[in-house]
């Protein structure tokens, strides 16, 4: 199994971008199972899946701790959800992240015991009239008469968004993840949060000039 050591050698390697050897070192192709801890170090101040991961558990923290969920549970008829998709604000490319967001929901709902989730058919009608594209925004006004049509109680959605800072020695980002629930019956929403991280470039020290 490879150690530690390696692992930072080959995080350095893996700048040599198209090559196979330079300077005597050479880039490998390695697994996240050979090389323990090898998906958590930051490789950039992009997103990537620890930090999609991070925002999307804090938030379903707060989410089974509310009001509206500990009321759900009581009900004798559960509620029946639609997962709509995850709109990105950001300026990266991370629609295919999102999408598996929304598995990750739609998974943790059923889990727990509370919500019916819609049929995927029923979903893709929804998505189909609404001419909802992946990443597209969800307009509740719209997507709520046709809800009601389908017998759907709740809609969950969200969007992640970034903010961008940089000086001459750093570059800072932060990303926030707001998450909610929204009443098909009356358009309320019944239940949202905001979870946030920050990822960071940093020059240290001063390089001989």
């Amino acid at each position: 199994m490879l150690r530690r050591p390696l692992l930072t050698a080959l995080l350095a390697a893996s700048t040599l971008l198209g090559a196979t050897a330079c300077g005597g070192k050479q880039v490998v192709a390695v697994r996240g199972s050979d090389v323990p801890g090898l998906d958590e170090p930051a490789m950039s101040t992009g997103l990537d899946r620890v930090d999609l991961e991070q925002l999307l558990d804090e938030n379903m923290a707060n989410f089974f701790a509310s009001p509206f969920y500990l009321g759900a549970q009581r009900e004798t008829d559960r509620p029946q959800v639609a997962i709509m998709p995850m709109e990105n604000w950001t300026t990266e490319h991370v629609e295919p992240q999102l999408q598996a967001i929304i598995g990750m929901v739609e998974t943790q709902l059923v889990q727990s015991g509370t919500f019916r989730m819609i049929a995927a058919e029923l979903r893709e009608q929804i998505l189909a009239e609404l001419e909802l594209q992946q990443g597209a925004q969800f307009d509740p006004t719209r997507a709520l008469p046709l809800g009601r049509q389908l017998g759907v109680h709740y809609f969950v959605t969200g969007r992640v968004v970034d903010n961008a800072e940089r000086t001459d020695t750093a570059r800072r980002v932060q990303y926030f993840m707001f998450m909610q629930a929204i009443s098909v019956a009356t358009g309320e929403i019944v239940w949202q949060h905001e979870a946030q991280i920050t990822k960071a470039l940093v020059v240290q020290g001063r390089g001989r000039r």
